[in-house]
């Protein structure tokens, strides 16, 4: 049952008295109120944690109207100096809850030797209910459904932005002025100018800690498959049987919130970026309706063939790696098994734990980045790389079939 649209406000614990009594003689008016209770104990939260997954689809994203620039902190480059890296999300959806904030919950629980941890400080959504219920699945300590508490908190270091596509760009410069390191979930931008706009931000504020989760290229069995290739060129081809969209999507909102490829897109030129070891100098596009048709370029000779189609069955793998170079073939089926062919040789390997697409790895490597001040997983030149060539091949894919050099958009 949907019953967020029920809640007409939240009000601290200690006002309840107060809350019960303007209810009584009708000043206060609505169907339904929340009480905030304080934060919990953290010796609590650490003998009882929360996990759990809060399902169901994605809320809307936040739309919440801009206001002040809040004043830019120290550039976050420097390590932390302490051993918890205080977190923050704006938006808290199907896809935080299920991909990220569980791999979160866990790091916050990790004792001090056993690698990066967590603290998940602050959680804003559009509605106070599903703020409420990110806490009880997660141990936040804190809720609210203003962005600008999560971007003001100096306790925040590092905010997560994973609200819908539009509201991207614009929450990332928002971070990045409040001196906070950011993870945007992909993609980074819906056009050129929002990445201009973004580049500027962190010239005017010399706050560069940007993240954006291409978390393909962090999966154990990409990483298996890069080691096993020689070096020089290497041809890619990568199958994307992305299946068709529910008729209650809102990628079909193309409009505010992108094309379905500039939404997924960014996942497979990254990953393909990877493997080559290099930004592609050249993008060309065919398209028909959403499927899409991308080759990507690259100095050294290398070719990535992206086919990203909607048509297909939903029994079929949902994503075909194969990599040719060196006298070597390798194939990566639906990151669960990885094989490689060299002469005579022929060497699989299946993962044990099922399907990883190396979310975890990547969070692991970009809150690790934040507490000791060392480099983002991903150089932000590598960020706009991709985020450039997933635009220039909607450009082409709209017109005549034509290469679009990545440094001269029309």
């Amino acid at each position: 049952l949907e019953v967020a649209s029920l809640v007409d406000g939240v009000h601290p614990v200690s006002e309840a008295a107060e809350v019960y009594e303007r209810l009584r003689t009708g000043e206060l008016k609505g169907i339904g109120f929340l009480f905030d209770y304080p934060a919990p104990d953290p010796a609590r939260v650490a003998a009882f944690p929360h996990t759990g997954d809060s399902g169901g689809q994605a809320p809307a994203g936040i739309t919440l109207p801009r206001r002040d620039v809040i004043p830019a902190g120290p550039r976050p480059s420097a390590p932390l100096g302490k051993e918890r890296v205080g977190i923050g999300f704006i938006g808290a959806g199907g896809y935080a809850s299920s991909m990220l904030l569980p791999h979160l919950a866990h790091l916050a629980r990790r004792g001090r030797t056993s690698g990066p941890t967590a603290y998940l400080h602050r959680v804003a959504t559009t509605r106070a209910l599903s703020a409420a219920n990110a806490q009880r699945a997660f141990g936040f300590a804190h809720t609210s459904t203003d962005a600008d508490e999560v971007l003001a908190d100096p306790e925040v270091d590092a905010v997560f932005v994973v609200t819908r596509h539009h509201s991207h760009a614009a929450f990332v410069r928002r971070a990045l002025e409040a001196g906070k390191a950011v993870f945007v979930e992909k993609p980074l931008a819906l056009s050129d100018e929002e990445v201009d706009g973004i580049l500027a931000t962190v010239a005017e504020t010399g706050n560069d800690r940007l993240m954006v989760g291409f978390n393909r290229r962090f999966a154990p069995l990409v990483q298996r498959l890069d080691a096993g290739l020689g070096d020089g060129p290497r041809q890619v081809r990568y199958l994307v049987n992305a299946g068709a969209l529910g008729k209650d999507s809102w990628y079909l909102d193309t409009t505010r919130e992108g094309s379905r490829w500039a939404g997924e897109g960014g996942h497979f030129v990254d990953t393909v970026a990877a493997l080559v070891g290099a930004d592609p100098t050249a993008v060309t596009s065919i398209a028909h309706g959403e499927d899409r048709h991308v080759t990507l370029e690259y100095a050294d000779g290398s070719v990535g063939q992206v086919s990203y189609l909607t048509s297909g069955s939903r029994r079929f793998p949902k994503e075909t790696l194969d990599v040719t170079g060196a006298g070597r073939n390798a194939r990566l089926d639906d990151f669960t098994k990885v094989t490689v062919w060299q002469g005579r040789d022929k060497d699989a390997h299946r993962s044990l734990r099922g399907q990883d697409k190396g979310q975890r790895a990547m969070l692991e490597a970009f809150l690790d980045a934040v507490r000791s001040g060392a480099p983002m997983p991903i150089p932000l030149d590598s960020l706009v790389a991709t985020t450039r060539a997933t635009l220039d091949a909607d450009v082409s894919g709209r017109t005549a079939p034509r290469v679009v050099p990545t440094g001269d958009r029309p």
